[in-house]
């Protein structure tokens, strides 16, 4: 009974300790996906002006969209490795659900990485809406689940600014990454769904 009440008190203290450490991890949060900083702003901002403005229908606009098409799908190292750098300038501002870049060198090493860890992720893309200098490319990422026939499907959209030379300078994703984890991390699901009910 003893060891019992020992080995109890042993699980208590490691379930409190990973939830102080936890909350602590999550009070600051290291990105915001919502689109509200001075970063966020400051590129919107900056992008705007170099932004270039081609005519709607014209056969430049499609080959921009299609480069960044082919950036992400196939979703391989060797497709990444080459088709990233056709596609992105040297400077950009690029944001996801988890990642912010600025630079073509880091974020090309992150998606490198992404594709090893993620292999068999394709892209359905679907047709693109345009205002002005802004692109906005909706698509399906498709992420077969390990060891089953299943697959995983998650919405999201892409805005895009392009430079004269066609390269995107910036780049802002719209997606719910917890399409994703609720999947891949079980435990994710029921911490998610508490804390909804608590709002």
């Amino acid at each position: 009974m003893k060891m019992f009440l020992l080995g109890a008190f042993v699980m208590f203290l490691m379930f409190l300790g990973m939830f102080v450490g936890l909350d602590r991890f999550g009070r600051e949060p290291r990105h915001d996906a919502a689109g509200t900083n001075a970063q966020y702003r400051g590129a919107l901002a900056l992008s705007a002006e170099r932004a270039a403005n081609p005519p709607v229908g014209g056969t430049r606009e499609a080959e921009w969209i299609q480069k960044v098409q082919d950036a992400f799908s196939p979703f391989s190292v060797e497709n990444v490795s080459t088709a990233f750098p056709e596609a992105y300038a040297e400077e950009f501002y690029f944001r996801d659900a988890f990642h912010v870049f600025t630079e073509l060198e880091p974020m090309l090493a992150y998606m490198v990485k992404t594709a090893e860890a993620s292999p068999g992720v394709t892209f359905e893309y679907e047709a693109p809406a345009r205002r002005g200098p802004d692109f906005y490319l909706p698509w399906v990422m498709v992420l077969p689940l390990r060891g089953s026939e299943k697959e995983q499907r998650s919405i999201g959209m892409s805005h895009l600014r392009f430079n004269e030379e066609g390269k995107v300078i910036f780049h802002q994703d719209y997606w719910d990454s917890s399409d994703v984890l609720v999947e891949r991390v079980p435990v994710a699901n029921g911490l998610i769904e508490w804390v909804r009910r608590r709002f």
